[in-house]
């Protein structure tokens, strides 16, 4: 009988810790638990066939199909209560065929970018989102353009302000991307 209720007694505690737990979990705020996963989370890999680059994402990250993007499109993104996270990779054209000090000038005026920085062959820009007619949103971006002949690689991430801390590992990937 002592047994009996030495081991009952056991699993009541182990499940009231179990609880505890599993209860302080469920009420940590997603920015914590976002900061947690993107520590703890391994990379995948994604590759674009039809421009032959490879973009690594959170395996925790929802990869939107192919066929509903523009070709050399990829975009991941995670999405919970009114956090939503973006990371999109894609090609563009070089039209006018501008110097990387150009393309920089012209893109972090239309971004707003408040950040700059130029490497060999690519530049980064981060800022807020701003709104239709010029507001600044709690949004912040980041983005790196990688010249290649009459092409830009360019690659960004799009997430809220409060969860700036949780990105570090997800901006060190993009600023370090090399697209071959």
């Amino acid at each position: 009988m002592k047994r009996f209720l030495f081991l009952s007694m056991l699993v009541f505690l182990v499940f009231m810790i179990w609880m505890s737990v599993h209860e302080k979990e469920n009420n940590t705020p997603v920015v914590q638990k976002l900061e947690r996963a993107m520590r703890l989370t391994r990379m995948k890999e994604h590759h674009d066939n039809d421009y032959d680059y490879c973009v690594r994402y959170p395996s925790f990250f929802e990869q939107t199909p192919d066929s509903l993007l523009d070709k050399g499109c990829s975009r991941f993104s995670f999405w919970q209560d009114s956090t939503e996270i973006v990371q999109t990779a894609f090609v563009e054209e070089n039209a006018d065929s501008l110097t990387l000090d150009q393309a920089m000038a012209k893109y972090a005026s239309a971004l707003h970018a408040t950040r700059q920085q130029k490497g060999d062959g690519f530049f980064i820009l981060s800022g807020h989102i701003h709104t239709d007619n010029g507001a600044i949103t709690s949004r912040r971006f980041r983005a790196k353009f990688v010249k290649h002949r009459k092409l830009w690689f360019v690659q960004t991430l799009v997430y809220p302000e409060d969860c700036e801390q949780a990105m570090k590992r997800l901006i060190r990937e993009i600023d370090g991307w090399k697209v071959w």
